[in-house]
Protein backbone atom coordinates (compact mmCIF):
# COMPACT_ATOMS: atom_id res chain seq x y z
CA UNK A 1 0.00 0.00 0.00
CA UNK A 2 1.55 3.09 -1.29
CA UNK A 3 -1.12 5.90 0.73
CA UNK A 4 -3.00 6.02 3.00
CA UNK A 5 -5.80 8.27 4.18
CA UNK A 6 -6.12 9.94 8.06
CA UNK A 7 -7.87 13.04 8.75
CA UNK A 8 -9.61 12.78 5.02
CA UNK A 9 -6.24 13.56 3.59
CA UNK A 10 -4.22 11.23 1.53
CA UNK A 11 -0.39 10.46 2.38
CA UNK A 12 1.96 8.84 0.77
CA UNK A 13 4.78 6.43 2.01
CA UNK A 14 8.04 6.90 1.60
CA UNK A 15 11.73 5.92 2.56
CA UNK A 16 13.71 8.54 3.80
CA UNK A 17 17.77 8.29 2.10
CA UNK A 18 18.50 5.92 5.20
CA UNK A 19 15.87 3.97 4.90
CA UNK A 20 13.18 4.87 7.45
CA UNK A 21 9.77 4.86 6.68
CA UNK A 22 6.74 7.79 6.83
CA UNK A 23 4.29 9.10 4.81
CA UNK A 24 4.34 12.64 3.47
CA UNK A 25 1.44 14.93 1.84
CA UNK A 26 3.54 15.39 -1.43
CA UNK A 27 6.61 13.92 -3.09
CA UNK A 28 8.94 15.58 -5.22
CA UNK A 29 6.72 13.51 -8.70
CA UNK A 30 3.65 14.96 -7.04
CA UNK A 31 5.25 18.77 -7.06
CA UNK A 32 6.34 18.42 -10.10
CA UNK A 33 3.18 16.98 -11.45
CA UNK A 34 0.84 19.22 -9.84
CA UNK A 35 2.42 22.65 -11.33
CA UNK A 36 -0.03 24.80 -13.02
CA UNK A 37 -2.96 22.93 -11.30
CA UNK A 38 -3.34 23.74 -7.89
CA UNK A 39 -2.13 26.70 -5.77
CA UNK A 40 0.23 25.29 -2.82
CA UNK A 41 1.35 27.31 0.59
CA UNK A 42 4.92 27.00 2.03
CA UNK A 43 6.30 28.61 5.16
CA UNK A 44 9.06 29.14 6.79
CA UNK A 45 8.66 27.68 10.78
CA UNK A 46 11.69 27.71 13.36
CA UNK A 47 10.37 25.96 15.83
CA UNK A 48 8.26 22.49 16.38
CA UNK A 49 5.47 24.37 17.96
CA UNK A 50 5.05 26.13 14.55
CA UNK A 51 5.52 23.26 12.16
CA UNK A 52 2.75 21.21 14.37
CA UNK A 53 0.42 24.15 13.84
CA UNK A 54 1.44 24.35 10.42
CA UNK A 55 0.43 20.77 9.72
CA UNK A 56 -2.37 20.56 11.46
CA UNK A 57 -3.73 23.62 9.53
CA UNK A 58 -3.14 22.18 5.79
CA UNK A 59 -0.11 24.21 5.10
CA UNK A 60 1.61 22.41 2.13
CA UNK A 61 5.02 22.83 2.42
CA UNK A 62 7.50 23.72 5.07
CA UNK A 63 11.19 25.67 5.23
CA UNK A 64 13.46 25.15 8.28
CA UNK A 65 16.68 26.64 8.80
CA UNK A 66 19.56 23.77 9.32
CA UNK A 67 20.02 23.70 13.55
CA UNK A 68 19.21 21.50 16.32
CA UNK A 69 15.75 22.01 15.30
CA UNK A 70 15.23 19.78 12.23
CA UNK A 71 14.82 16.07 14.15
CA UNK A 72 12.11 18.03 16.13
CA UNK A 73 10.36 19.74 13.59
CA UNK A 74 10.42 16.82 11.57
CA UNK A 75 8.88 14.76 14.61
CA UNK A 76 6.17 17.85 15.02
CA UNK A 77 5.15 17.91 11.13
CA UNK A 78 5.93 14.02 10.03
CA UNK A 79 4.06 14.23 6.93
CA UNK A 80 4.41 17.63 5.72
CA UNK A 81 6.76 18.02 2.65
CA UNK A 82 9.82 19.66 4.59
CA UNK A 83 12.53 21.43 2.94
CA UNK A 84 16.06 22.54 5.27
CA UNK A 85 17.63 25.92 3.91
CA UNK A 86 21.97 25.33 3.81
CA UNK A 87 23.51 28.71 3.70
CA UNK A 88 26.25 28.47 0.79
CA UNK A 89 28.77 30.91 3.44
CA UNK A 90 29.20 28.03 5.48
CA UNK A 91 30.50 25.46 3.64
CA UNK A 92 33.66 25.89 1.29
CA UNK A 93 33.52 23.26 -0.92
CA UNK A 94 30.68 21.34 -2.67
CA UNK A 95 31.72 17.82 -0.82
CA UNK A 96 31.51 19.97 2.04
CA UNK A 97 27.97 21.01 1.44
CA UNK A 98 26.70 17.82 0.13
CA UNK A 99 28.06 16.37 3.25
CA UNK A 100 25.65 18.77 5.04
CA UNK A 101 22.89 18.01 2.90
CA UNK A 102 23.06 14.02 3.37
CA UNK A 103 22.84 14.88 7.27
CA UNK A 104 19.96 16.92 7.22
CA UNK A 105 18.20 14.55 4.90
CA UNK A 106 19.34 11.51 6.98
CA UNK A 107 17.30 13.96 9.79
CA UNK A 108 14.19 13.75 8.05
CA UNK A 109 14.25 16.57 5.45
CA UNK A 110 12.58 15.92 1.86
CA UNK A 111 14.07 18.25 -0.22
CA UNK A 112 17.25 21.42 0.46
CA UNK A 113 17.02 24.91 0.24
CA UNK A 114 20.11 26.26 -2.20
CA UNK A 115 20.15 29.80 -1.16
CA UNK A 116 22.86 31.39 -2.89
CA UNK A 117 24.36 28.32 -4.03
CA UNK A 118 27.29 28.33 -7.02
CA UNK A 119 25.19 26.29 -10.02
CA UNK A 120 28.20 23.95 -10.27
CA UNK A 121 27.31 23.33 -6.20
CA UNK A 122 23.52 22.26 -6.64
CA UNK A 123 24.52 20.08 -10.15
CA UNK A 124 26.79 17.92 -7.47
CA UNK A 125 24.13 17.81 -5.50
CA UNK A 126 21.76 16.54 -8.31
CA UNK A 127 23.96 13.79 -8.59
CA UNK A 128 23.25 12.34 -4.93
CA UNK A 129 19.53 12.35 -5.94
CA UNK A 130 18.86 15.06 -3.29
CA UNK A 131 15.81 16.84 -4.04
CA UNK A 132 16.31 20.87 -3.73
CA UNK A 133 14.85 24.57 -4.69
CA UNK A 134 17.22 27.37 -5.61
CA UNK A 135 16.38 30.95 -5.11
CA UNK A 136 16.35 33.97 -7.94
CA UNK A 137 15.22 37.79 -7.93
CA UNK A 138 16.39 39.32 -4.74
CA UNK A 139 19.01 36.96 -3.14
CA UNK A 140 19.35 38.92 0.00
CA UNK A 141 23.15 37.77 0.17
CA UNK A 142 23.90 38.65 -3.14
CA UNK A 143 21.78 42.10 -3.12
CA UNK A 144 25.21 44.24 -3.14
CA UNK A 145 25.43 42.88 -6.82
CA UNK A 146 21.70 44.58 -7.90
CA UNK A 147 22.27 47.63 -5.76
CA UNK A 148 20.68 46.72 -2.42
CA UNK A 149 17.26 45.30 -1.44
CA UNK A 150 15.32 46.17 -3.78
CA UNK A 151 12.44 44.62 -6.17
CA UNK A 152 14.25 43.00 -8.96
CA UNK A 153 13.53 42.47 -12.67
CA UNK A 154 10.89 45.78 -13.56
CA UNK A 155 12.61 46.17 -16.85
CA UNK A 156 13.58 44.24 -19.54
CA UNK A 157 17.09 43.77 -19.30
CA UNK A 158 16.18 42.52 -15.61
CA UNK A 159 13.34 40.08 -16.02
CA UNK A 160 15.25 38.74 -18.95
CA UNK A 161 18.14 38.24 -16.63
CA UNK A 162 15.90 36.76 -14.34
CA UNK A 163 14.62 34.21 -16.57
CA UNK A 164 18.53 32.93 -17.68
CA UNK A 165 19.14 32.50 -13.63
CA UNK A 166 15.69 30.25 -13.25
CA UNK A 167 16.74 28.19 -16.43
CA UNK A 168 20.06 28.17 -15.48
CA UNK A 169 18.77 26.77 -12.00
CA UNK A 170 16.24 24.22 -13.47
CA UNK A 171 18.99 22.80 -15.96
CA UNK A 172 20.68 21.91 -12.75
CA UNK A 173 18.37 19.38 -11.61
CA UNK A 174 15.93 21.63 -8.85
CA UNK A 175 12.62 20.82 -8.59
CA UNK A 176 11.68 24.41 -7.52
CA UNK A 177 12.36 27.83 -7.14
CA UNK A 178 11.71 30.93 -4.58
CA UNK A 179 11.51 34.32 -6.55
CA UNK A 180 11.77 37.34 -4.07
CA UNK A 181 10.86 40.93 -4.75
CA UNK A 182 9.76 39.89 -8.57
CA UNK A 183 6.79 42.03 -10.33
CA UNK A 184 3.75 39.77 -10.29
CA UNK A 185 3.40 39.91 -14.12
CA UNK A 186 6.87 38.99 -14.90
CA UNK A 187 6.85 36.53 -12.34
CA UNK A 188 3.62 35.07 -13.88
CA UNK A 189 5.22 34.66 -17.65
CA UNK A 190 8.32 33.51 -16.11
CA UNK A 191 6.16 30.56 -14.16
CA UNK A 192 4.82 29.79 -17.69
CA UNK A 193 8.02 29.58 -19.38
CA UNK A 194 9.70 27.11 -16.66
CA UNK A 195 9.31 23.78 -15.50
CA UNK A 196 10.16 24.52 -12.16
CA UNK A 197 7.69 25.45 -9.39
CA UNK A 198 8.09 28.68 -8.54
CA UNK A 199 7.71 30.16 -4.82
CA UNK A 200 6.57 33.61 -4.32
CA UNK A 201 7.65 35.50 -1.47
CA UNK A 202 7.16 39.38 -2.59
CA UNK A 203 5.96 38.49 -6.05
CA UNK A 204 2.60 38.19 -6.18
CA UNK A 205 0.05 35.60 -6.64
CA UNK A 206 1.01 34.23 -9.75
CA UNK A 207 2.90 31.09 -8.87
CA UNK A 208 2.78 28.15 -8.19
CA UNK A 209 3.55 28.20 -4.50
CA UNK A 210 2.96 30.88 -1.98
CA UNK A 211 5.74 31.95 0.93
CA UNK A 212 5.81 33.63 3.95
CA UNK A 213 7.28 33.49 7.43
CA UNK A 214 5.85 32.05 10.04
CA UNK A 215 6.90 34.94 12.15
CA UNK A 216 5.61 37.56 9.56
CA UNK A 217 2.41 35.41 9.65
CA UNK A 218 2.45 35.07 13.48
CA UNK A 219 3.55 38.74 14.12
CA UNK A 220 6.29 37.93 15.98
CA UNK A 221 9.25 39.23 14.27
CA UNK A 222 12.30 40.94 15.62
CA UNK A 223 11.70 43.83 12.42
CA UNK A 224 9.13 45.83 11.03
CA UNK A 225 6.81 43.56 9.01
CA UNK A 226 7.97 43.70 5.34
CA UNK A 227 5.63 45.21 2.37
CA UNK A 228 5.23 41.66 0.62
CA UNK A 229 4.32 39.83 4.30
CA UNK A 230 0.37 40.32 5.99
CA UNK A 231 0.30 39.52 9.49
CA UNK A 232 -2.42 37.31 10.74
CA UNK A 233 -1.68 37.21 14.44
CA UNK A 234 -0.39 39.67 16.52
CA UNK A 235 2.33 37.51 19.27
CA UNK A 236 4.20 40.34 19.85
CA UNK A 237 1.18 41.85 21.95
CA UNK A 238 0.99 38.10 23.70
CA UNK A 239 4.21 37.65 24.57
CA UNK A 240 4.40 41.16 25.62
CA UNK A 241 1.46 40.57 27.90
CA UNK A 242 2.67 37.02 28.70
CA UNK A 243 6.24 38.47 29.95
CA UNK A 244 4.18 41.34 32.33
CA UNK A 245 2.24 38.16 33.61
CA UNK A 246 5.67 36.35 34.43
CA UNK A 247 7.06 39.76 36.32
CA UNK A 248 4.03 40.10 37.95
CA UNK A 249 4.24 36.65 38.83
CA UNK A 250 7.87 36.56 39.92
CA UNK A 251 7.07 39.71 42.17
CA UNK A 252 4.51 38.20 43.82
CA UNK A 253 6.72 35.15 44.54
CA UNK A 254 9.65 37.39 46.29
CA UNK A 255 6.84 39.57 48.31
CA UNK A 256 5.07 36.17 49.59
CA UNK A 257 8.75 34.66 50.58
CA UNK A 258 9.67 37.37 52.04
CA UNK A 259 6.80 38.44 54.60
CA UNK A 260 6.48 34.98 55.58
CA UNK A 261 3.20 34.18 53.62
CA UNK A 262 4.99 31.34 51.62
CA UNK A 263 5.57 28.84 51.55
CA UNK A 264 2.25 27.76 53.54
CA UNK A 265 1.19 24.57 55.16
CA UNK A 266 -0.02 23.20 52.00
CA UNK A 267 3.12 23.52 50.37
CA UNK A 268 5.18 21.86 53.19
CA UNK A 269 5.68 18.57 55.00
CA UNK A 270 4.77 17.78 58.16
CA UNK A 271 5.88 15.79 61.35
CA UNK A 272 4.44 14.41 64.35
CA UNK A 273 4.67 15.98 67.38
CA UNK A 274 6.67 13.40 69.44
CA UNK A 275 9.14 12.78 66.66
CA UNK A 276 9.88 16.42 66.61
CA UNK A 277 10.61 16.50 70.32
CA UNK A 278 12.63 13.59 70.17
CA UNK A 279 14.87 14.95 67.54
CA UNK A 280 14.99 18.18 69.49
CA UNK A 281 15.82 16.26 72.32
CA UNK A 282 18.88 13.92 70.80
CA UNK A 283 20.28 17.76 69.37
CA UNK A 284 20.33 18.95 72.60
CA UNK A 285 22.19 15.71 74.12
CA UNK A 286 23.91 15.94 71.36
CA UNK A 287 23.38 11.84 71.03
CA UNK A 288 23.70 11.91 66.87
CA UNK A 289 26.96 11.29 66.23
Amino acid sequence: MCEYNFMNKKYKRVFSINLQPGYRNFTVKDLLDIKGKKKLTQIMVSNAFEASAAEEAGIDLILAKPDENVPLIRKAASKTFMTVAIPFIKYSSKEAIVKKALELVEHGADSIHCGSWNLNFMKYLNEFKIPFQGHAGLVPRKSTWIGGVRAFGKNVDEATKLLKDIKEIEETGAWGVEVECVPEDILGVITKATQLLTLSIGSGKKSDVQFLFAEDILGCSSIDTPRHAKMYANFNKLNDMIQKERIKAFKKFSSEVKNGEFPGKKHSISVDKEELDQFKKLISDKKYN
